[in-house]
């Protein structure tokens, strides 16, 4: 089936949205390749390579051309910020205030259209990656796996899990928690595919500083046996 990109809400997050995200540092990332997957229209992937830290991105979106993803990037924060009374329910320490939330939408989607090329940003749709084992040092995945365990069953995160250590040394994830954080309340609030995740893999749940969705401040660290 073919993807309209009119359907996709187009958002991206910055270099210190990713910092935060997965308590990382420009210096921590110095010698290392890392992927982004997906990396939407995010500019964390331009700001490491402006730093001379090799790194690309893969997203289903990368098969339309810069002027579409931009006009649709456009689209999808206005719509998004028409109303931001849903902030309210969020924790505000980091942004804190909406204008600045926005901002970061806005400065990330200009920074990657920017810098946007075939070459670091590469069309994929998971669970397969177009890359040769041991490609990357760090895979980052964020708003994706757990985010739509509603959509994308067990089967899709575990495999999309075994292709990311495939191509990557390491892989973290965030957040753990489920688009709506439903499980909010309850003693085990993450998604319920993050406790099978535990199971199946050799992994480690770490608590961050970034707290937007509360008690969703922990990222997932998974690595090979």
């Amino acid at each position: 089936m073919q993807l309209n990109l009119e359907n996709i809400v187009i958002t991206g997050r910055t270099f210190e949205e990713y910092s935060a995200f997965f308590d990382l540092s420009m210096d921590g990332l110095k010698g290392k390749k890392v992927l982004d997957c997906p990396s939407g229209a995010s500019s964390f992937v331009a700001t490491l390579n402006k730093n001379a830290i090799k790194a690309k991105g893969v997203d289903i979106i990368y098969e339309f051309d810069k002027n579409s993803i931009e006009q649709q990037g456009v689209k999808s924060i206005d719509k998004i910020y028409e109303d931001t009374s849903w902030m309210d329910a969020y924790k505000m320490d980091f942004y804190k205030t909406k204008e600045n939330h926005r901002y970061h939408r806005g400065s990330a989607l200009k920074e990657f259209i920017d810098n946007y090329n075939s070459q670091d940003y590469i069309f994929a749709k998971l669970p397969k990656l177009p890359f040769e084992d041991d490609s990357f040092d760090i895979l980052l995945s964020s708003h994706l796996l757990f985010v739509y365990d509603d959509r994308l069953d067990y089967e899709f995160h575990k495999n999309s899990i075994l292709e990311m250590l495939r191509v990557a040394k390491e892989v973290r994830i965030f957040p753990l928690v489920d688009f709506k954080n439903s499980r909010v309340n309850k003693d085990q609030n993450f998604s319920p595919f993050v406790y099978k995740i535990l199971e199946d893999f050799k992994c480690e749940i770490i608590e961050i500083d970034f707290e937007f969705q509360p008690r969703a401040n922990y990222y997932l660290k998974i690595w090979r046996e």
